[in-house]
């Protein structure tokens, strides 16, 4: 039995296997915590900027700007090994022998806006890609991966290729509906 894994930032997996049972998990508490860290971080070098540097002042600011990151590192590893590991349960608990995950390596690349610029470039989705092949490995489960272009625009069932809007896909040909990342992994 095979699964397949579309890797993103809101959701951070959406697993969708042969039977047609899918998981997604979220990944939004990560992406809150990146951002809790950009905003503190600016707010510590906006302050750090006033102090000349060295001085007592500017050391302070910057232990504590070390152990904020620190911090957030630690909260966002577990964040994403407990979600990672709820891949791998739903893969066990359906019977999955073999898991393809997708590599979104060109949405990078791509120019989106200063904000979602910062995100893109801050997102970690190799990461995700080698704690899901360790934990794979770890439960019998062969894992492959390979690029997933154009995968979240083709409609699975007529091959209709729209611009996706929001989160709930529907194909303007046959009336399909569903989740935009489960549309992603099944493709």
């Amino acid at each position: 039995l095979r699964a397949t894994v579309d890797l993103g930032q809101i959701h951070l997996a959406a697993v969708t296997t042969e039977t047609g049972k899918s998981l997604v998990v979220s990944g939004r508490g990560i992406r809150t915590l990146k951002q809790q860290r950009n905003k503190i971080a600016g707010q510590i070098a906006k302050k750090q900027i006033r102090c000349s540097k060295g001085s007592r002042r500017w050391k302070k600011l910057q232990r504590a700007k070390r152990k904020m990151y620190s911090r957030t590192k630690r909260r966002v590893r577990d964040q994403r090994h407990k979600a990672t590991s709820q891949v791998i349960d739903f893969c066990k608990q359906e019977g999955i022998t073999n898991l393809y995950v997708g590599n979104p390596e060109g949405v990078q690349r791509k120019d989106s806006g200063h904000h979602q610029n910062q995100r893109m470039s801050q997102w970690e989705f190799g990461k995700d890609i080698s704690y899901l092949e360790h934990k794979a490995k770890k439960m019998g489960i062969a894992c492959f991966n390979g690029s997933e272009r154009g995968t979240s625009s083709h409609c699975p069932q007529c091959d209709h290729k729209q611009k996706v809007k929001g989160r709930l896909w529907q194909c303007r040909r046959c009336n399909l509906v569903l989740h935009r990342d489960i549309v992603g992994s099944v493709n």
